[in-house]
């Protein structure tokens, strides 16, 4: 007899403990040490030879394999069954989504904005025929989605030939995020003809602290006046929110106002340590972000992709104002390459960003080492922004567990 974890299963170690990932319904089981080394011998020979049944002290291993097979995830077998297939390396991703940084001016100042953008006359070096190529050499690449952003692209005096641009081109999603300041009525209309989507980020629920965040009086009733117009014409919408020292109190309160206006709630972000926002001493002393935690769950795609390609990064490229290719806007220190120099074709099958798009968590400190590695999320800028060394395979920021002990750390 044999026995076997069923093709849709996967046996992944880490450090301390292991876990089986079952692919059919996404889940993650997590299994201890000597459990890990059963299953290895399972899968190397017969029941009989890994283990005596008859034998009592065997009987917890028995037990183990019965409750597995309850769960779905494994068979005894008369005949030894075939082995499992190797993961299959999916097709290589392409590029998807393009972020234009098509100014680096802002009539804000935010404490902690990751591009160091406000309105002391940044110099913007990418003219606008360049803009117009790079959408086209995107939507060649193979991108499907664009967005625009700032500092303020609202600001940027050619921002609605771009729109244009990637309308002509056959974009399918099509976004601004801006601060909702400057917004115009014609603005709107324009938005509406051409389905452009918006997003905006709030600070709190209320002026005081809002614009003590932007840095700009007025700031937040110019933006809730604007995003009850965006709404009121039924123009999609998204509002996102980064929570520092000046507004650690507002989570709740953002929340609820984004209830209360009908969209889409989150959790607020956690501020990236780039730009302003590398700073100590606008961190919050008490919010952070909901911890990484079970339960975990994937699918047959993703577990297959995590182990090959970086499940953000990849497929994603943003241009800053200079011209400068960065595999995120957060990333602002991995450069690429530019698009004043090179093409975006060049650019895109360069050695650097195939490098970056194929980062993995089996190269990340720790995280090489965790059996969840291949159903976890990883932001590469935050933990590079939160290493005392800057280091770009740093381990993940904010994960409680520690995979030498096979023990989650109390968040409390």
């Amino acid at each position: 007899m044999y026995f076997r974890l069923h093709n849709h299963c996967r046996l992944v170690e880490g450090f301390r403990r292991g876990a089986i990932y079952d692919l059919a319904t996404g889940k993650v089981l997590s299994i201890n040490q000597g459990a890990v080394r059963l299953l290895q011998e399972c899968h190397s020979g017969s029941l009989e030879q890994v283990l005596n049944i008859s034998l009592p002290e065997n009987q917890p291993y028995v037990n183990f394999l019965q409750e597995l097979i309850v769960k779905k995830v494994g068979s005894v077998y008369l005949l030894e069954p075939d082995s499992l297939t190797a993961v299959q390396a999916p097709t290589e991703p392409k590029l998807d989504f393009l972020w234009l940084e098509i100014t680096a001016n802002c009539n804000n100042t935010c404490l902690h904005c990751y591009a160091a953008s406000g309105p002391c006359a940044h110099e913007d070096k990418v003219p606008k025929e360049r803009w117009l190529k790079a959408i086209s050499e995107g939507k060649s690449a193979g991108a499907s989605a664009i967005q625009l952003i700032g500092g303020e692209p609202l600001l940027y005096a050619h921002w609605r030939d771009l729109v244009l641009k990637a309308c002509e081109e056959g974009y399918e999603y099509i976004e601004i995020f801006t601060n909702a300041t400057l917004i115009t009525d014609a603005d709107i209309e324009f938005f509406q003809i051409n389905g452009v989507r918006l997003a905006t980020t709030i600070y709190a629920d209320n002026a005081e602290v809002h614009d003590k965040v932007t840095l700009h009086p007025g700031s937040f009733q110019k933006t809730m006046t604007n995003i009850k117009k965006i709404l009121a014409n039924n123009i999609p919408l998204r509002i996102a929110s980064i929570i520092m020292k000046a507004n650690e109190d507002q989570a709740e309160n953002i929340m609820k106002l984004c209830s209360e206006l009908g969209v889409e709630v989150n959790p607020p972000d956690v501020v990236r340590p780039t730009g302003r926002g590398d700073d100590q001493e606008i961190l919050p002393e008490k919010y952070t972000k909901p911890p990484v935690k079970p339960p975990f769950y994937t699918s047959q795609e993703n577990f297959s992709r995590a182990h090959y390609f970086h499940s953000c990064l990849a497929g994603k490229i943003a241009i800053t104002a200079t011209g400068e290719v960065i595999p995120c806007i957060f990333a602002r220190n991995q450069s690429l390459g530019n698009i004043l120099t090179n093409t975006l074709a060049e650019i895109l099958a360069g050695e650097k960003l195939t490098t970056c798009w194929h980062t993995t968590k089996d190269q990340v400190e720790k995280c090489r080492d965790c059996e969840y590695r291949y159903a976890c999320s990883d932001c590469r800028p935050l933990a590079q922004g939160s290493d005392p060394d800057k280091r770009w395979l740093a381990c993940s920021a904010g994960c409680l567990y520690n995979p030498y002990t096979g023990i989650w750390e109390d968040n409390r």
